[in-house]
């Protein structure tokens, strides 16, 4: 019986997000970051995913790498009185993507095509209908 043999590729964190929200597009920041700290640590987050990252707030990553597509419907009490989603709905743009596909690579693993996915509902649409 040969076993299986896997790449010994250690990803580090970006590399990792990106990979989760290829895979599981529309999931919260939270999903992410909780499956992120698993993946690292080999045991459950107890803060459920909130630890700050400040990969999901950084304007090198954010609406470049991925977007958040949930409506921002909830007022939140601030100095700016503005609105948030309650709760985030991360997708990938196609820099995003490319660069998901890239790290698939590193693993051994087959691209996947830009739009070959079930599109999600939503404002994510929107993502995937203009780069394809």
């Amino acid at each position: 019986m040969k076993l299986a043999t896997f790449p010994n590729v250690s990803l580090k964190c970006i590399e990792y997000l990106i990979l989760s929200i290829q895979s599981n597009p529309g999931q919260s920041q939270r999903y992410h970051l909780k499956r992120w700290h698993q993946y690292k640590y080999n045991r459950p987050d107890h803060r459920k995913g909130g630890h700050n990252n400040g990969f999901f707030t950084s304007p090198s990553y954010r609406d470049i790498i991925w977007t958040d597509v949930a409506p921002q419907d909830v007022n939140y009490p601030s100095y700016y009185s503005r609105k948030k989603s309650k709760s985030a709905q991360m997708h990938l743009t196609y820099p995003g993507w490319l660069r998901a596909n890239t790290v698939r690579a590193k693993l051994g693993l087959q691209s996947i095509e830009w739009g070959e996915q079930d599109l999600p509902s939503g404002g994510a649409c929107k993502i995937y209908q203009t780069m394809v």
